[in-house]
């Protein structure tokens, strides 16, 4: 694996991801292995869906050892909120990315909450046995998709210290009307927004592809995809930090309005991909 560490967005699902054994399921165990093998971070940091921050910065969970466990999800199975995982914070890596951030005008504040469903599901997933200091950061309180590129860009040089990056969120994420499509063939928005992500990740790189995603929320289908868009601005953090690196689509998988689509940005030419 080159110097600079890959980035990545992926779409995390809720709990039962934890015993899927489709597409995601399969990505995870891939995404696992790949991490372990052949990525071989130092740390990891990842900014997830499920914290917005508060005010106008952001917010970095800065424990130092053992992490709680946020159980923020509602009416599945007994047995997903007394799930266990060893992630680990790292004080030292919080500070440092609070300081990088406030170098970009990025106001930061260090605090101790834990970290939530959008962090350890996908990531107890993909390693159980998880034994990488990790660092949580939040979105910010607004869905401006330009300045979740610009903390995408302020943490990109944690890549070049041994830090894998990754975006937490869901490529479509509607679960208001995943009922009424639940059983049916995945319906023409999705698809069609899926299709949007895929051509402005993939077949663009730097500015180019960063003006692209900010402009996805023009995109006819947006609000049917994302009635709020916390579940795709973890994508634009992606973007920020993946700069010039090309991307590659490692999964491919929709479910009622629930879209599944995970993207790796490298630098290098022949980039790892699942044939998920």
């Amino acid at each position: 694996m080159a110097s600079r560490l890959p980035t990545f967005f992926i779409s995390h699902g809720g709990p039962n991801l934890l015993e899927d054994k489709g597409k995601p399921g399969k990505f995870y165990e891939w995404f696992g292995k790949l991490i372990k093998d052949e990525i071989k971070p130092k740390a990891v940091v990842i900014v997830s869906a499920h914290w917005q921050a508060n005010g106008k910065g952001v917010s970095v969970e800065a424990t130092e050892g053992p992490l709680k466990l946020i159980y923020d999800f509602y009416g599945f199975p007994s047995q997903y909120y007394k799930q266990t995982w060893n992630g680990t914070g790292d004080a030292p890596l919080a500070h440092r990315v609070s300081d990088l951030l406030k170098k970009r005008g990025i106001p930061a504040t260090l605090t101790r909450r834990g970290i939530d469903h959008g962090v350890w599901v996908p990531l107890k997933r993909a390693i159980p046995d998880f034994d990488i200091p990790l660092v949580q950061v939040s979105t910010f309180a607004h869905e401006n998709m330009e300045e979740h590129i610009k903390l995408g860009e302020a943490l990109q040089p944690l890549r070049d210290e041994g830090v894998l990056i990754i975006g937490s969120g869901a490529a479509v994420h509607n679960l208001h009307d995943m009922w009424n499509y639940m059983n049916k063939p995945t319906p023409s928005f999705v698809k069609n927004f899926d299709q949007k992500i895929e051509e402005s990740v993939v077949k663009l790189t730097g500015e180019e592809r960063k003006k692209a995603v900010c402009n996805l929320n023009q995109d006819p289908g947006f609000r049917k995809c994302h009635p709020t868009a916390e579940h795709l601005v973890p994508l634009h953090v992606a973007v920020g930090a993946a700069g010039d690196d090309k991307a590659a689509k490692v999964l491919d998988d929709n479910f009622s309005t629930i879209g599944w689509a995970s993207y790796q940005f490298s630098n290098e030419d022949k980039q790892q991909k699942t044939e998920l």
